[in-house]
């Protein structure tokens, strides 16, 4: 990947990362967007290294400390890493659903700037016809090159006396590569490992409340004989069943149709013969998409809804507090009354 591909590829995924989060913004939003930075830094890294470090020679120098080249200039990459491991670090911290944005809009401007200087520089480059001619060597009338000095010549002469040879040492504390390679690696893991934080962060199971978990329905004292209450929360209806309907006892319904998905109302005025009586009965659950048509104890009576409705778990305590297991769900029954537990 060249310099000039990677830019398009960095715009193009920050500005996915904004049109994602705002139409689906989730929580530690931020944390993933810096995960993104983390990997972008490495692969900058990489792509740097490679160019400043060249291809490796093809035969290997008898004296390496004497072929090693001076250590590079700074690099913004390893800033870049570290701006991503703490933008993690705030994510996990602070739950805003749209803190991708605080990453993803500056990262959209700064690989657009950067690619358009890229643009910019190569077509100023190939717009560029002038070449500096090289320079002339130095010749006399009779046709003596003085120089540049052919090196044979230069060290004849230092061997005669007419020329001194200087040595020249440098002092190196590190080689270009042995830089790059301890500084690469030590980013490498601290980014793979906040990486690896924000992961699991996303994977670890949390207090879930709500649809899904075990939702705190009241207590048995807060329903009427023969009420069905609806829980917003846990999406079911809350059925105390009276012996006339087949009870007595609790059942949580879940309000959705087992035919369409359609979410079920009571309606407490709508009459239907019962089948079971052949009497018209006022007071059914009543799907209002295909007219599906259920009893108080969720069992269908008529309608295209393959089964009857849903039942949750549904538990009782000593003290009559009602919990409501909204992931444990079974299949509904003819037989749903059955399984009411009484308070």
């Amino acid at each position: 990947m060249g310099r000039l591909s990677f830019w398009p590829a960095v715009l193009g995924f920050a500005l996915a990362m904004i049109l994602v989060t705002l139409i689906e913004p989730v929580r530690h939003s931020m944390a993933y967007a810096a995960g993104a930075v983390v990997i972008i830094g490495l692969i900058g890294w990489i792509l740097e290294a490679r160019a400043v470090a060249g291809p490796p020679p093809a035969v290997e120098p008898e004296h390496e400390e004497e072929e090693e080249e001076e250590a590079p200039g700074p690099s913004y990459w390893p800033l870049v890493l570290a701006a991503g491991i703490v933008g993690i670090a705030a994510g996990l911290v602070y739950e805003w659903e749209y803190g991708a944005l605080v990453i993803a809009v500056p990262l959209a401007a700064w690989a657009g700037a950067a690619w358009a200087n890229i643009v910019k520089g190569e077509q100023e480059a190939t717009a560029s016809e002038d070449v500096e001619p090289a320079a002339r060597p130095l010749v006399t009338a009779t046709g003596r090159t003085l120089m540049p000095v052919q090196p044979n010549v230069l060290v004849a002469q230092a061997a005669g006396g007419a020329a001194i040879a200087i040595e020249r040492s440098e002092v190196k504390d590190i080689s270009r590569r042995g830089l790059l390679a301890i500084t690469f690696w030590t980013g490498l893991g601290a980014g793979l490992l906040a990486f690896a934080g924000a992961l699991v962060d996303f994977l670890y199971p949390r207090g879930i409340t709500g649809f899904g978990s075990e939702v705190l329905a009241g207590n048995v004292s807060d329903y009427e004989p023969g009420s069905k209450t609806a829980n917003a929360q846990g999406k079911f209806w809350m059925v105390n069943l009276t012996e006339e309907q087949g009870g007595p006892g609790f059942l949580a319904l879940w309000w959705k149709c087992p035919h369409l998905g359609c979410t079920v109302p009571w309606r407490e005025t709508f009459s239907f013969v019962d089948p079971a009586t052949g009497t018209s009965t006022t007071g059914w659950f009543r799907c209002p998409c295909h007219g599906s048509t259920y009893n108080s104890a969720g069992v269908r009576v008529f309608g295209p809804a393959p089964r009857s409705m849903d039942r949750m778990e549904l538990t009782i305590d000593g003290g009559g507090n009602i919990t409501v297991n909204t992931g444990a769900i079974t299949k509904g029954t003819t037989d749903n009354n059955a399984f009411a537990v009484q308070g």
